[in-house]
Protein backbone atom coordinates (compact mmCIF):
# COMPACT_ATOMS: atom_id res chain seq x y z
CA UNK A 1 0.00 0.00 0.00
CA UNK A 2 1.82 3.14 -1.15
CA UNK A 3 1.87 6.48 0.52
CA UNK A 4 0.15 9.47 -1.01
CA UNK A 5 1.95 11.97 -3.16
CA UNK A 6 0.98 15.36 -1.71
CA UNK A 7 1.08 18.30 -4.05
CA UNK A 8 2.49 21.59 -2.87
CA UNK A 9 -0.54 23.77 -2.31
CA UNK A 10 -0.17 27.26 -3.72
CA UNK A 11 -2.53 29.34 -1.61
CA UNK A 12 -3.94 32.77 -2.26
CA UNK A 13 -1.61 34.55 0.18
CA UNK A 14 1.17 35.31 -2.28
CA UNK A 15 0.86 38.96 -1.25
CA UNK A 16 1.38 38.10 2.41
CA UNK A 17 4.34 40.14 3.61
CA UNK A 18 5.14 37.50 6.23
CA UNK A 19 5.68 34.77 3.61
CA UNK A 20 9.36 33.79 3.32
CA UNK A 21 9.46 34.42 -0.42
CA UNK A 22 8.24 37.99 0.22
CA UNK A 23 10.84 38.62 2.93
CA UNK A 24 12.38 42.06 2.37
CA UNK A 25 14.64 42.10 5.42
CA UNK A 26 18.16 40.73 4.95
CA UNK A 27 20.16 39.29 7.85
CA UNK A 28 23.93 39.16 8.02
CA UNK A 29 24.25 36.22 10.44
CA UNK A 30 22.23 33.81 12.54
CA UNK A 31 22.91 35.96 15.61
CA UNK A 32 21.50 38.96 13.81
CA UNK A 33 18.37 37.05 12.83
CA UNK A 34 17.81 35.62 16.33
CA UNK A 35 17.72 38.93 18.12
CA UNK A 36 14.86 39.16 20.59
CA UNK A 37 12.92 41.74 18.61
CA UNK A 38 12.75 39.36 15.64
CA UNK A 39 11.85 36.32 17.76
CA UNK A 40 9.17 38.25 19.62
CA UNK A 41 7.53 39.49 16.43
CA UNK A 42 7.87 36.41 14.24
CA UNK A 43 7.22 33.36 16.43
CA UNK A 44 3.61 34.24 17.42
CA UNK A 45 2.82 35.08 13.80
CA UNK A 46 4.34 31.84 12.51
CA UNK A 47 2.53 29.81 15.15
CA UNK A 48 -0.81 31.39 14.28
CA UNK A 49 -0.33 30.77 10.56
CA UNK A 50 0.72 27.15 11.13
CA UNK A 51 -2.27 26.53 13.39
CA UNK A 52 -4.66 27.57 10.62
CA UNK A 53 -2.75 25.90 7.80
CA UNK A 54 -4.82 23.10 6.25
CA UNK A 55 -1.81 21.81 4.40
CA UNK A 56 0.05 21.29 7.67
CA UNK A 57 -2.89 19.27 9.02
CA UNK A 58 -2.86 17.06 5.92
CA UNK A 59 0.91 16.60 6.22
CA UNK A 60 0.67 15.59 9.89
CA UNK A 61 -1.96 12.94 9.12
CA UNK A 62 0.15 11.80 6.19
CA UNK A 63 3.19 11.51 8.47
CA UNK A 64 1.23 9.33 10.88
CA UNK A 65 0.13 7.18 7.94
CA UNK A 66 3.71 6.56 6.80
CA UNK A 67 4.83 5.79 10.37
CA UNK A 68 2.06 3.20 10.71
CA UNK A 69 3.23 1.50 7.50
CA UNK A 70 6.79 1.30 8.84
CA UNK A 71 5.58 -0.16 12.14
CA UNK A 72 3.74 -2.91 10.25
CA UNK A 73 6.81 -3.55 8.09
CA UNK A 74 9.38 -3.82 10.90
CA UNK A 75 7.54 -4.78 14.09
CA UNK A 76 8.22 -8.48 14.83
CA UNK A 77 4.68 -9.07 16.05
CA UNK A 78 3.23 -8.05 12.69
CA UNK A 79 5.54 -10.27 10.63
CA UNK A 80 4.45 -13.60 12.08
CA UNK A 81 1.68 -15.55 10.39
CA UNK A 82 -1.46 -16.46 12.32
CA UNK A 83 -2.20 -19.37 10.00
CA UNK A 84 -1.45 -22.88 11.31
CA UNK A 85 -1.87 -24.55 7.96
CA UNK A 86 1.81 -24.27 7.14
CA UNK A 87 2.81 -26.06 10.36
CA UNK A 88 0.76 -29.14 9.61
CA UNK A 89 1.31 -29.43 5.89
CA UNK A 90 5.01 -28.68 5.45
CA UNK A 91 5.68 -32.07 3.89
CA UNK A 92 2.71 -31.98 1.56
CA UNK A 93 3.52 -28.42 0.44
CA UNK A 94 6.85 -29.58 -0.95
CA UNK A 95 5.04 -31.53 -3.65
CA UNK A 96 2.74 -28.66 -4.62
CA UNK A 97 3.39 -26.17 -7.38
CA UNK A 98 4.47 -22.67 -6.26
CA UNK A 99 1.10 -21.14 -7.10
CA UNK A 100 -0.69 -23.76 -4.97
CA UNK A 101 1.23 -22.76 -1.85
CA UNK A 102 -0.94 -21.12 0.84
CA UNK A 103 -0.66 -17.40 1.54
CA UNK A 104 0.84 -16.57 4.93
CA UNK A 105 -1.63 -14.20 6.51
CA UNK A 106 -1.92 -12.29 9.75
CA UNK A 107 -5.55 -11.41 10.42
CA UNK A 108 -4.65 -8.52 12.71
CA UNK A 109 -2.36 -7.00 10.06
CA UNK A 110 -5.12 -7.37 7.46
CA UNK A 111 -7.46 -5.34 9.66
CA UNK A 112 -4.75 -2.71 10.11
CA UNK A 113 -4.34 -2.45 6.35
CA UNK A 114 -8.08 -1.87 5.96
CA UNK A 115 -7.88 0.95 8.52
CA UNK A 116 -4.87 2.46 6.78
CA UNK A 117 -6.64 2.29 3.43
CA UNK A 118 -9.52 4.28 4.93
CA UNK A 119 -6.98 6.73 6.37
CA UNK A 120 -5.47 6.98 2.89
CA UNK A 121 -8.81 8.28 1.59
CA UNK A 122 -8.96 10.79 4.44
CA UNK A 123 -5.49 12.07 3.59
CA UNK A 124 -6.49 12.49 -0.05
CA UNK A 125 -9.54 14.50 1.03
CA UNK A 126 -7.46 16.71 3.32
CA UNK A 127 -5.16 17.58 0.43
CA UNK A 128 -8.20 18.61 -1.62
CA UNK A 129 -9.57 21.02 0.99
CA UNK A 130 -6.05 22.42 1.44
CA UNK A 131 -6.47 24.10 -1.95
CA UNK A 132 -7.89 27.46 -0.91
CA UNK A 133 -9.55 29.68 -3.48
CA UNK A 134 -10.01 26.88 -6.03
CA UNK A 135 -13.25 25.56 -7.46
CA UNK A 136 -14.11 21.88 -7.11
CA UNK A 137 -14.16 21.79 -10.92
CA UNK A 138 -10.74 23.37 -11.27
CA UNK A 139 -8.24 21.63 -13.53
CA UNK A 140 -5.63 21.67 -10.78
CA UNK A 141 -7.77 19.26 -8.74
CA UNK A 142 -7.70 16.52 -11.38
CA UNK A 143 -4.62 14.87 -9.77
CA UNK A 144 -6.38 15.05 -6.42
CA UNK A 145 -9.37 13.16 -7.78
CA UNK A 146 -7.03 10.58 -9.30
CA UNK A 147 -5.50 10.26 -5.84
CA UNK A 148 -8.96 9.44 -4.50
CA UNK A 149 -9.36 6.77 -7.17
CA UNK A 150 -6.11 5.04 -6.21
CA UNK A 151 -7.01 5.27 -2.52
CA UNK A 152 -10.40 3.67 -3.22
CA UNK A 153 -8.71 0.89 -5.21
CA UNK A 154 -6.38 0.11 -2.32
CA UNK A 155 -9.32 0.04 0.07
CA UNK A 156 -11.02 -2.43 -2.26
CA UNK A 157 -7.94 -4.66 -2.40
CA UNK A 158 -7.41 -4.52 1.37
CA UNK A 159 -10.98 -5.71 1.94
CA UNK A 160 -10.08 -8.84 -0.03
CA UNK A 161 -6.91 -9.61 1.93
CA UNK A 162 -8.69 -12.05 4.32
CA UNK A 163 -10.11 -13.97 1.33
CA UNK A 164 -6.71 -15.03 -0.01
CA UNK A 165 -6.00 -18.76 0.03
CA UNK A 166 -3.16 -19.69 -2.33
CA UNK A 167 -0.54 -17.68 -4.22
CA UNK A 168 -2.33 -18.35 -7.50
CA UNK A 169 -5.87 -18.16 -6.13
CA UNK A 170 -8.62 -16.00 -7.58
CA UNK A 171 -8.65 -13.37 -4.82
CA UNK A 172 -4.86 -13.20 -4.60
CA UNK A 173 -4.47 -12.54 -8.31
CA UNK A 174 -7.39 -10.10 -8.25
CA UNK A 175 -5.65 -8.16 -5.48
CA UNK A 176 -2.47 -7.96 -7.56
CA UNK A 177 -4.40 -6.61 -10.54
CA UNK A 178 -6.33 -4.07 -8.48
CA UNK A 179 -3.16 -2.76 -6.85
CA UNK A 180 -1.42 -2.56 -10.22
CA UNK A 181 -4.28 -0.41 -11.49
CA UNK A 182 -3.96 1.72 -8.36
CA UNK A 183 -0.23 2.19 -8.98
CA UNK A 184 -0.85 3.23 -12.60
CA UNK A 185 -3.46 5.74 -11.42
CA UNK A 186 -1.04 7.10 -8.86
CA UNK A 187 1.62 7.59 -11.52
CA UNK A 188 -0.83 9.67 -13.56
CA UNK A 189 -1.64 11.72 -10.47
CA UNK A 190 2.06 12.22 -9.75
CA UNK A 191 2.63 13.55 -13.28
CA UNK A 192 -0.27 15.97 -12.87
CA UNK A 193 1.06 17.16 -9.51
CA UNK A 194 4.50 17.77 -10.95
CA UNK A 195 3.04 19.81 -13.83
CA UNK A 196 0.93 21.97 -11.52
CA UNK A 197 3.87 22.42 -9.15
CA UNK A 198 6.17 23.43 -11.99
CA UNK A 199 3.70 26.01 -13.29
CA UNK A 200 2.49 27.57 -10.03
CA UNK A 201 5.27 27.11 -7.47
CA UNK A 202 6.59 30.50 -6.33
CA UNK A 203 10.36 30.55 -6.80
CA UNK A 204 12.75 32.61 -4.72
CA UNK A 205 16.13 32.07 -3.10
CA UNK A 206 16.17 28.60 -1.58
CA UNK A 207 12.70 27.88 -2.91
CA UNK A 208 12.39 26.16 -6.26
CA UNK A 209 13.94 23.33 -8.21
CA UNK A 210 17.06 23.05 -6.05
CA UNK A 211 18.19 20.37 -3.64
CA UNK A 212 18.21 22.81 -0.73
CA UNK A 213 14.42 23.14 -1.09
CA UNK A 214 12.70 20.53 1.15
CA UNK A 215 9.77 20.39 -1.27
CA UNK A 216 12.09 19.27 -4.06
CA UNK A 217 13.47 16.51 -1.87
CA UNK A 218 9.96 15.54 -0.85
CA UNK A 219 8.83 15.23 -4.46
CA UNK A 220 11.88 13.19 -5.38
CA UNK A 221 11.38 10.69 -2.55
CA UNK A 222 7.64 10.29 -3.02
CA UNK A 223 7.95 10.02 -6.81
CA UNK A 224 10.52 7.26 -6.44
CA UNK A 225 8.22 5.67 -3.86
CA UNK A 226 5.40 5.60 -6.43
CA UNK A 227 7.66 4.11 -9.11
CA UNK A 228 8.91 1.42 -6.72
CA UNK A 229 5.34 0.38 -5.93
CA UNK A 230 4.56 0.21 -9.63
CA UNK A 231 7.56 -2.05 -10.22
CA UNK A 232 6.59 -4.16 -7.19
CA UNK A 233 3.04 -4.70 -8.46
CA UNK A 234 4.27 -5.50 -11.96
CA UNK A 235 6.62 -8.12 -10.52
CA UNK A 236 3.81 -9.73 -8.52
CA UNK A 237 1.56 -9.91 -11.57
CA UNK A 238 4.33 -11.61 -13.57
CA UNK A 239 5.64 -13.80 -10.73
CA UNK A 240 2.84 -14.34 -8.17
CA UNK A 241 5.03 -16.83 -6.29
CA UNK A 242 7.11 -13.86 -5.03
CA UNK A 243 4.19 -12.64 -2.93
CA UNK A 244 5.42 -12.54 0.65
CA UNK A 245 9.11 -12.81 -0.26
CA UNK A 246 9.42 -9.68 -2.40
CA UNK A 247 10.30 -6.86 0.02
CA UNK A 248 10.54 -3.98 -2.45
CA UNK A 249 7.50 -2.32 -0.89
CA UNK A 250 9.40 -1.96 2.41
CA UNK A 251 12.00 0.28 0.79
CA UNK A 252 9.18 2.24 -0.85
CA UNK A 253 7.58 2.79 2.56
CA UNK A 254 10.88 4.08 3.92
CA UNK A 255 11.11 6.62 1.11
CA UNK A 256 7.51 7.61 1.72
CA UNK A 257 8.29 8.34 5.37
CA UNK A 258 11.34 10.42 4.41
CA UNK A 259 9.22 12.38 1.95
CA UNK A 260 6.55 13.08 4.58
CA UNK A 261 9.21 14.52 6.90
CA UNK A 262 10.45 16.76 4.09
CA UNK A 263 6.92 18.03 3.51
CA UNK A 264 6.60 18.94 7.19
CA UNK A 265 9.88 20.85 6.97
CA UNK A 266 8.77 22.54 3.75
CA UNK A 267 5.49 23.67 5.32
CA UNK A 268 7.32 25.09 8.34
CA UNK A 269 9.65 26.88 5.94
CA UNK A 270 6.66 28.35 4.07
CA UNK A 271 5.31 29.68 7.37
CA UNK A 272 8.70 31.42 7.83
CA UNK A 273 9.80 29.41 10.87
CA UNK A 274 13.34 29.28 9.44
CA UNK A 275 13.85 32.98 8.87
CA UNK A 276 17.17 32.78 10.75
CA UNK A 277 18.73 30.19 8.44
CA UNK A 278 20.90 31.25 5.50
CA UNK A 279 18.86 31.50 2.32
CA UNK A 280 20.36 29.33 -0.42
CA UNK A 281 23.55 29.10 1.65
CA UNK A 282 24.17 32.82 2.05
CA UNK A 283 23.21 35.79 4.21
CA UNK A 284 22.77 39.40 3.26
CA UNK A 285 20.16 38.83 0.54
CA UNK A 286 16.40 39.24 0.99
CA UNK A 287 14.40 36.51 -0.80
CA UNK A 288 11.69 38.99 -1.72
CA UNK A 289 14.16 40.94 -3.84
CA UNK A 290 14.85 37.94 -6.10
CA UNK A 291 11.82 36.14 -7.48
CA UNK A 292 10.91 34.31 -10.67
CA UNK A 293 7.31 34.69 -11.77
CA UNK A 294 5.52 31.52 -12.79
CA UNK A 295 2.54 30.80 -14.99
CA UNK A 296 -0.84 30.41 -13.35
CA UNK A 297 -2.89 27.34 -14.16
CA UNK A 298 -6.34 28.03 -15.64
CA UNK A 299 -8.96 28.15 -12.92
CA UNK A 300 -12.21 26.70 -14.14
CA UNK A 301 -15.28 27.42 -12.08
CA UNK A 302 -13.89 30.63 -10.62
CA UNK A 303 -15.89 33.22 -12.67
CA UNK A 304 -19.12 34.60 -11.25
CA UNK A 305 -22.24 32.45 -11.34
CA UNK A 306 -24.02 32.55 -14.70
CA UNK A 307 -27.30 33.87 -13.34
CA UNK A 308 -25.45 36.67 -11.54
CA UNK A 309 -23.82 37.70 -14.80
CA UNK A 310 -27.18 37.73 -16.53
CA UNK A 311 -28.69 39.89 -13.81
CA UNK A 312 -25.78 42.29 -14.02
CA UNK A 313 -26.12 42.57 -17.77
CA UNK A 314 -29.87 43.00 -17.46
CA UNK A 315 -29.33 45.76 -14.93
CA UNK A 316 -26.83 47.50 -17.15
CA UNK A 317 -29.06 47.30 -20.19
CA UNK A 318 -32.18 48.30 -18.27
CA UNK A 319 -30.75 51.42 -16.68
CA UNK A 320 -30.91 53.54 -19.89
CA UNK A 321 -34.52 52.43 -20.49
CA UNK A 322 -35.49 53.29 -16.93
CA UNK A 323 -33.83 56.68 -17.27
CA UNK A 324 -35.73 57.26 -20.55
CA UNK A 325 -39.02 56.36 -18.90
CA UNK A 326 -38.35 58.68 -15.99
CA UNK A 327 -37.49 61.53 -18.37
CA UNK A 328 -40.68 60.89 -20.31
CA UNK A 329 -42.77 61.04 -17.15
CA UNK A 330 -41.14 64.31 -16.13
CA UNK A 331 -41.87 65.80 -19.56
CA UNK A 332 -45.49 64.66 -19.32
CA UNK A 333 -45.86 66.28 -15.92
CA UNK A 334 -44.29 69.51 -17.17
CA UNK A 335 -46.69 69.62 -20.13
CA UNK A 336 -49.64 69.01 -17.81
CA UNK A 337 -48.78 71.97 -15.65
Amino acid sequence: MPVNFPVKVQTDDDDDSTAPYNELEAFNSILDALRWKHVRNRVPMCFKKTLHNRYMLANLVYLGYTIALLVIDFHPGFNSSSSNACDTTDVSNETKSPLDQPVDMNDYVNRLYIGLAALNILVAFLYIIAWRGRSWFDVVLIPEYLNHVQAALYLWSSLWYPKQDTLGGYYTMAIHRIELAASCTEICAAIGWMVSWHMTYTRALGRGFTFDDPDTMGYLTTTINTLMYLVYNIQLNIHPEQYGSNQLFVYADILGFIGSVYYIIGTLRDENWFWFLPVAGQYGVAPGKIRVETRALPQFGRPEILITDLCRRRKQTREPQERYDNDANIDAIAEYF
